[in-house]
């Protein structure tokens, strides 16, 4: 499972406040106010004027980045509205003040003047508790930043939810692969048994090869995603260890790769292969067949599977036990909507065949 992408979202919605609303809106409402002369019919004249509503605006930035969301991830909805309604009462009218007065010393000309007038104008508004305000620009200034502040709770509740969702994922999928890896590793004991009783002289060979495909399921099988290379060749090594175990069965299975660079869950289709060798006919019956395939080409695979039985038909769940299971599990959790897995059975047969698209 590929790292989630952080949503960038929040961050371009700020931006686009800032320029759109700040930079434009703001410029152009204070450049009306001023009435400054525009002789060149210049698109943006008297640029102080817009790092002047840039200035006027900057009180805002501990409202909607600190104050809003320590409230509202707190869930103190209450002190968030009263917050709010003071806030941008009183930081409003100090804030317009100072910064006025620091654009009188900063400029000359003919914006020198509009400073001026905005300090003297703010002096007034901030001596007046309950009247003096630019509804104007307060009322656009709430709905702008109060919009971003929920926008910027809203994802980040989301990520939280993504988050936990995440974990959960991971801990769900490390249980089942703890629950495969003794199970496969159970059969495969009971492969070299039967080799052993056989007094096959190729049995420390293929306690050789086990220990490899071991080491495998120890160290690959808790990645979650493997190279498709390495899972194919794991199947192979069982497969051939099963044909060494029942020399006389007819077994065949084809291998056709075409995805280089892919990556597959490992151990993915390894349980279906054990099970058709663990009920296949084949063990008590010389003219049991078991015949598969495999086929992948760029991201799509086709596995098919299909093994003989014994006269007694089995259900299911005895034939799949733990780890038919188990695949079911990480198919839904690895591949949502990707994937479909056709079982079919019958008194003589049991036939598997799944269609899944890999990542890239």
């Amino acid at each position: 499972m590929s790292p989630e992408k952080p949503n960038r979202f929040p961050q371009l919605l700020e931006a686009f406040t800032w320029l759109l609303y700040v930079a434009l809106y703001k410029y152009g409402y204070y450049l009306s106010i001023a009435a400054l002369p525009n002789p060149g019919f210049d698109n943006f004249p008297h640029l102080s004027v817009m790092l002047y509503a840039i200035a006027m605006t900057l009180y805002i930035v501990p409202f909607y980045r600190i104050i809003a969301p320590a409230l509202l991830h707190r869930r103190q909805y209450t002190i968030f509205f009263l917050s709010t309604l003071l806030y941008f009462t009183l930081v409003p009218k100090l804030t317009n003040w100072m910064v006025s007065y620091v654009f009188t010393f900063m400029t000359d000309g003919p914006s020198h003047n509009f400073y001026v007038s905005q300090f003297k104008l703010y002096g007034l508004h901030a001596r007046r508790l309950f009247t003096g305000w630019d509804l104007k620009i307060l009322l656009t200034d709430c709905i702008a930043f109060l919009s971003l502040a929920f926008t910027r709770y809203a994802f980040a509740v989301e990520q939280g939810k993504r988050l936990l969702e995440k974990e959960y994922f991971r801990l769900q999928v490390d249980a089942l692969k703890a629950q495969l890896n003794p199970h496969f590793l159970f059969n495969m004991l009971n492969s070299i048994y039967g080799m052993s009783l056989t007094g096959n002289k190729d049995t420390p060979t293929y306690i050789l090869r086990m220990s490899d495909m071991m080491r495998y399921i120890l160290y690959d099988g808790k990645e979650t995603t493997v190279a498709v290379e390495k899972d194919l060749q794991f199947m192979e090594h069982y497969i051939a260890m099963e044909q060494k175990r029942y020399p006389n069965a007819a077994i065949s299975f084809t291998i056709t790769n075409h995805a280089q660079g892919r990556s597959v869950v490992p151990l993915l289709f390894i349980p279906f292969i054990e099970n058709s060798f663990k009920h296949g006919a084949h063990r008590v019956n010389a003219e049991g067949r078991v015949t598969g395939r495999i086929s992948i080409e760029n991201n799509e695979v086709n596995f098919q599977l299909t093994n003989d039985t014994l006269s007694q038909p089995i259900s299911e769940t005895q034939y799949g036990g733990v780890g038919i299971e188990n695949v079911k599990k990480r198919l839904a959790l690895y591949y949502p909507n990707t994937h479909e897995l056709t079982i079919r059975h019958d008194a003589n047969q049991y036939c598997i065949t799944l269609l899944l698209k890999l990542q890239p």
